[in-house]
């Protein structure tokens, strides 16, 4: 009996043994299950937060292109505007100061045509004295062509078979003057009678010699010249 109990008493506790060491086990694998599953929730999480940074760098470096591209884009359209604005406004003053020139050369014509007129129509310049007389050039002024006095004709002559006109200049009331003679076809008249030098300058004349009228026949007024 004492055998019996024994045996009995042994398997018990053999049986508790191995339902402990079972439990344990059991506990271990928990355990491990649960550190595993830790882990890969914490290699899941660290991989999320790194795809996310991930994410939010290449949103923002997209943002920031973008931003670029838009500064670039409206700065590029600002100096098109500027340029177009400017390309205008040349235009605009090159219309106008052509508009300007053109008044202003129209002006100017006129103004020339005007003077010229007037001019002609009181210097008109004759050339030859056909059917003239002495008395119709003697005394009459003679001017350069800057409108300038040279004197006076005094006398109409013939010398060597050609008319020459005595030109009296300086001097006072005929007194001392300088008596040259000039060919009469160096001579204009105008519609006034003023006669013009042609050909020749009052600088000349004054380095020319007096005339001697002794040598020369002198013109009566009435004849023909």
């Amino acid at each position: 009996m004492k055998r019996l109990t024994l045996k009995s008493t042994v398997a018990a506790i053999a049986i508790t043994s191995a339902a402990a060491a079972w439990a344990q086990t059991d506990l271990n694998a928990d355990a491990n299950a649960n550190v595993s599953a830790n882990r890969e929730a914490s290699t899941t999480i660290d991989k999320a937060l790194e795809d996310t940074g991930d994410a939010v760098k290449n949103t923002a470096n997209e943002v920031g292109n973008a931003i670029d591209d838009t500064s670039e884009a409206i700065a590029e359209t600002a100096e098109d505007t500027y340029d177009a604005a400017t390309d205008t406004a040349q235009s605009a003053t090159e219309q106008s100061d052509a508009e300007m020139n053109a008044e202003a050369t129209a002006d100017a014509d006129t103004g020339t045509a005007t003077a010229d007129a007037e001019v002609a129509a009181e210097t008109e310049m004759v050339d030859g004295f056909s059917g003239m007389t002495v008395a119709d050039v003697v005394g009459q002024r003679v001017i350069e062509a800057n409108g300038e006095d040279v004197g006076t004709v005094n006398h109409v002559i013939e010398n060597g078979g050609e008319t020459e006109v005595v030109i009296g200049m300086g001097g006072f009331l005929g007194i001392g003057q300088h008596d040259v003679a000039i060919p009469l076809e160096q001579l204009t008249q105008g519609a006034d009678g003023t006669l013009q030098l042609s050909g020749t300058t009052q600088e000349e004349l004054n380095l020319m010699p007096e005339v001697d009228l002794d040598t020369v026949i002198t013109l009566s007024d009435d004849q023909s010249i």
